[in-house]
C-alpha cells in the first residue's frame, strides 16, 4: 500500500544542508543494514549514535543520522523503497546502493536537483566533462534572483556547500577524480532502473509520460536510453 503522506520530492527554498555532509555511503549502508536487523527507525537511530558510526564526536554522529533519515527516511516513502534499498546496501560492490542514493538524495534537496539538472546534464551534453567548485558557486550566484535565500548564506557556506555537492556526486558516480572532477555516466543496472521506473507511476506520472520524465537524467539517461531499457527489461 502506498503511504498517503508521502512527500515524493522536496520544493520550496534551496537549502545549504549538503554544506556539512557528503554522499554518506558506508554510513547509509550500514544504518540500512542496521534497520534490516531492528526494524525500528527510532531504534536505529539510537543504535547508530551509541556504537555503530565510528565518528568520535557526538555532533557530526547526530549530523551524519539527520542527513541519511532527510534523504531515505523523513519524505515517508512507501515500504518498497526501504526494501529496495536494503537489498542494495547487502551488495558488497556497492553499485546500486550509490544509483539509488543519487535518485533519491536528488529528490529530497532541490538544490542538489536542480545543479544536476541545470548544471551537469547541459555540460554532458555539450561534451564537456569536467566541472569545478567555481562552476557550481557560478550557479549559486545565477540562481540568487530567484532564490533570496541565497544570499543569506555566508561566503564559508557557499564555498562548503559547492565542494560537498562534487563530492556527493562523486561518491554517487556521477562524476570521477579526486582532484579534477570529471562527469561520467554512472553504473545503472536494469533492476534499480526498474526502482525509479515505479517511483515515477507510483508518484502520480503516467505511463506515457515516464521515459520523458527528467529524473532520468539523473543517471545522464535520455528518452532513447529509458525506451530501450524499456523494450529489453519486457523482452526477458
Amino acid at each position: 500500500m502506498i503511504a498517503t503522506d508521502t512527500q515524493w520530492r522536496a520544493c520550496g527554498p534551496y537549502l545549504a544542508v549538503n554544506a556539512s555532509k557528503a554522499g554518506l555511503v558506508d554510513e547509509t549502508r550500514l544504518a540500512l543494514l542496521l534497520y534490516q536487523r531492528l526494524g525500528d527507525l527510532d531504534a536505529t537511530k539510537r543504535k547508530l549514535l551509541q556504537d555503530v558510526l565510528p565518528q568520535r564526536s557526538r555532533s557530526s554522529r547526530e549530523g551524519i543520522v539527520e542527513r541519511i533519515v532527510s534523504r531515505l527516511a523523513r519524505w515517508n516513502p512507501p515500504a518498497w523503497v526501504c526494501q529496495d534499498l536494503i537489498a542494495a546496501a547487502t551488495v558488497e560492490d556497492g553499485i546500486d546502493l550509490r544509483a539509488l542514493l543519487l535518485v533519491h538524495a536528488a529528490r529530497q534537496d532541490r538544490l542538489l536537483y536542480e545543479v544536476i539538472q541545470c548544471l551537469v546534464v547541459p555540460r554532458w551534453r555539450r561534451g564537456e566533462q569536467q566541472i569545478i567548485r567555481a562552476d557550481v558557486q557560478h550557479f549559486l550566484d545565477a540562481a540568487e534572483s530567484d532564490h533570496p535565500e541565497i544570499a543569506r548564506w555566508s561566503r564559508q557556506t557557499r564555498e562548503k556547500l559547492a565542494s560537498n555537492v562534487l563530492a556527493i556526486l562523486h561518491d554517487y558516480g556521477l562524476l570521477t577524480g579526486k582532484v579534477t572532477r570529471r562527469i561520467v555516466e554512472p553504473v545503472v543496472r536494469s533492476n534499480v532502473a526498474g526502482h525509479l521506473e515505479r517511483l515515477l507511476l507510483e508518484e502520480g506520472i503516467v505511463p506515457e509520460a515516464v521515459p520523458t520524465h527528467p529524473d532520468w537524467r539523473l543517471w545522464l539517461w535520455d528518452e532513447q536510453r529509458v525506451k530501450s531499457w524499456q523494450i529489453r527489461r519486457d523482452r526477458k
